[in-house]
This record gives C-alpha cells, sequence and structure tokens, in this order.
C-alpha cells in the first residue's frame, strides 16, 4: 500500500509537475512513511530534464512543508492529553506509534526549541516535532521561522541532489541512509559557523561605529 503512494506521487510530480511536488511534500509533512528521500530528489530529477524550475520547486517544497507541520503544532496547543488522545484513534491510520511521539517529545525536552529546526532534517522526527512545539506553547513565529529554515535546508540538499544526479536521483535515499548522521552534523557546523560568523560581523559594525 505504502509503495503504491509512493509511485502514485512521483507519478504526479512527473506527470503534473508543481502541483505533485506540492501534494506530496504537504502529505509528508505528518504522513510518516513517505519518504522525502525519494520525492524531493526525484523533484529535482524532473526539474533538471526542463520540465520545471529547481528554485520554484524548492520554493514550493518549503512551503508545503510548512504548511504541513500546522495541523499538528496546533493539536499540540490544545495540550499533551490531546496529543496522546490523537495518536491513539488517528496513529495507526498514519503510520505513527505513541513510542515514537515520546521520543519526540524527549528530545524536545532535552536540546530545547532548536531542536525545531534540526529535526527537519531528521525522518519521523521531522513528522512530529510539531506536537511538542505546540504543547510548549512555542511562540509561533519562531515555530514558524525554525520550520521554514529547516525545511528550506533539507529541500536545497536533497532537491539540487537529484538535479545534479539526473538519472541517478535513486542513490540519493541510499546516500541518506547511509550517511545520515554525517550529514546533519555537517549541516549542524555550518550553521554555527554561519552564526558565529553573524556575531563576528555585528561586533566589528558596532566597532566601527
Amino acid at each position: 500500500m505504502i509503495q503504491n503512494i509512493i509511485d502514485w506521487l512521483v507519478n504526479a510530480i512527473s506527470t503534473i509537475g508543481y502541483p505533485g511536488v506540492f501534494i506530496s511534500v504537504f502529505l509528508e509533512s505528518f504522513f510518516a512513511p513517505i519518504p522525502s528521500e525519494i520525492i524531493l530528489p526525484f523533484s529535482g530529477f524532473v526539474a533538471s530534464t526542463g520540465k520545471m524550475d529547481l528554485v520554484f520547486v524548492i520554493v514550493i517544497a518549503t512551503v508545503a512543508a510548512y504548511l504541513g507541520s500546522l495541523p499538528f503544532y496546533f493539536i499540540g496547543k490544545w495540550g499533551e492529553k490531546p496529543v496522546i488522545n490523537f495518536i491513539n484513534k488517528y496513529g495507526k491510520y498514519l503510520f505513527i506509534q505513541q513510542k515514537d511521539v515520546d521520543k519526540v517529545f524527549g528530545a524536545f525536552d532535552k536540546y530545547g526549541k532548536g531542536v525545531v529546526f534540526f529535526g527537519r532534517l531528521i525522518p519521523m522526527i521531522r513528522t512530529l516535532i510539531s506536537f511538542p512545539a505546540g504543547v510548549a506553547k512555542m511562540q509561533f513565529a519562531r515555530f514558524s521561522m525554525y520550520t521554514l529554515l529547516g525545511s528550506l535546508t533539507w529541500n536545497i540538499l536533497l532537491t539540487y541532489a537529484g538535479y545534479q544526479l539526473g538519472d541517478h536521483w535513486s542513490v540519493v535515499s541510499k546516500w541518506i541512509e547511509k550517511y545520515q548522521n554525517v550529514i546533519l552534523v555537517l549541516i549542524i557546523i555550518a550553521v554555527l559557523l554561519y552564526i558565529i560568523r553573524g556575531i563576528k560581523s555585528r561586533r566589528g559594525a558596532g566597532v566601527k561605529k
């Protein structure tokens, strides 16, 4: 069944283009079995054939990922008990288990609100991180910013990889599965370096004044 859904989404991207990208990424945001590791590289591959614009694909995917993150955020705003009730009632249809939700809540408690950004780079956490953000009453503007930035980073990485690899786009999912932790560490380092550079630039500008 899951493979049939994935095949249908891939076909939708190939056939109708941008709407197919939007639908696929939107569904992937709260339906865990749909892998962005397939959807995004394939979208990049289609863009490489000239059927779609790469930048527009990334923009659409990012907007779709953000909008797809909102339902779980607002359910979380009602409190932890409504989240548990939702999972008990609908989790089996979305292939979400309570133990997965517990792990995400644990990660949020341990690492704080920044995990909303980095969580967008990790399968399953990407799908569920909106729940604890909502329960914690995380400021909507900050949640939106972290979600958009995290989604944008992930979308650029996978879509551009598919764009460059062309017919070999499918190897991306294998790379992600094999080197996921390495990729995450590299992204974290890059973000930290960017932040440090920004801080130094501001201090330098302050000294000049």
